[in-house]
């Protein structure tokens, strides 16, 4: 008889050596079940819910990239503005514009029908706690994101081109759920490092993007002694009052912004592209600092 247990009890591995033994892929409980969900519910780890967020990111990643461009490079130029009066047919960024706003929408809808883990690790299917949910959740964020800033505001006019293109700027919210997301990936170094990189990049574009807002509004008051006037003198491309489309081209000003950017981020500027007004300098001083501190 002892005999026999010994032998059950050898054929037998323990739990502790059989959760060892278990790959680093192991599923998670509430994966491993057929959970009963709703008619119209979403499986937050479904395929389609996968490739829909794959969706999304692309779409967030176009917006933290081409929102403050157009906001500073497009919507400011009088050809832009032009288009604005025409509608959405004339240009196809306000094409993409377009369907930025609906997709965002349509995520809005889908986020009120998928489920969520709770903290028991249960997955909650039930429509009315997904929605209470989400409302406590990303719904404010993702709700300013997806407001159609250029159709509750349509009219002609400087003035107003502004005031869209810096209300177009709220959809970078959006960029608080992509980094919380991105936080799966922080234990691989590779991963990390292209992220900083990708990171630093975004942040030189933005600041690329003020830079050479300052130096336009610094033109239309009554200096003349900006950085986009000595830019113009350089490539022998001088600003003319009297024609509208004189001075450098959109190409010249953004790459001159973002060489200025990148230069004063990492503290090696060679002194070709300078602050000249105070507001240029107190900009300057500013993105110094950001460079200093965290790069």
């Amino acid at each position: 008889m002892y005999s026999v247990s010994m032998g059950l009890r050898d054929s037998v591995p323990p739990v502790e050596s059989q959760v060892l033994s278990l790959s680093d892929d192991v599923l998670p409980e509430y994966k491993l079940q057929a959970p009963r969900i709703h008619k119209w519910t979403i499986l937050h780890y479904s395929p389609f819910k996968a490739v829909w967020d794959w969706v999304i990111l692309l779409l967030v990643i176009y917006t933290a990239i081409f929102t403050p461009y157009s906001a500073a490079f497009l919507l400011s130029d009088e050809e832009e503005a032009a288009r604005q009066r025409c509608g959405y047919s004339c240009s196809p960024l306000n094409v993409v514009d377009l369907i930025v706003d609906i997709m965002f929408v349509i995520d809005i809808v889908i986020n009120f029908r998928t489920t969520y883990v709770n903290t028991n690790d249960e997955v909650v299917s039930q429509p009315g706690r997904i929605a209470v949910h989400y409302f406590k959740g990303w719904f404010l964020i993702d709700l300013v994101a997806a407001i159609p800033f250029d159709l509750l505001i349509y009219r002609s006019g400087e003035e107003t081109t502004t005031l869209i293109g810096l209300l177009k700027t709220a959809r970078l919210l959006r960029l608080v759920r992509v980094a919380r997301k991105l936080d799966r990936y922080s234990e691989y170094g590779a991963a990390v490092l292209f992220l900083l990189m990708c990171t630093f990049a975004l942040i030189a574009h933005w600041l690329a993007c003020i830079w050479y807002a300052i130096g336009n509004v610094e033109r239309s008051g009554s200096s003349r002694i900006g950085w986009l006037d000595s830019l113009g003198e350089q490539l022998g491309k001088p600003y003319n009052e009297t024609i509208p489309s004189s001075g450098p081209t959109i190409k010249d000003k953004y790459v001159t912004a973002l060489y200025f950017t990148f230069s004063s981020l990492t503290s090696v500027g060679f002194g070709n592209v300078s602050p000249n007004t105070n507001s240029e300098k107190i900009f300057s001083i500013c993105v110094m600092l950001i460079g200093g501190e965290y790069f």
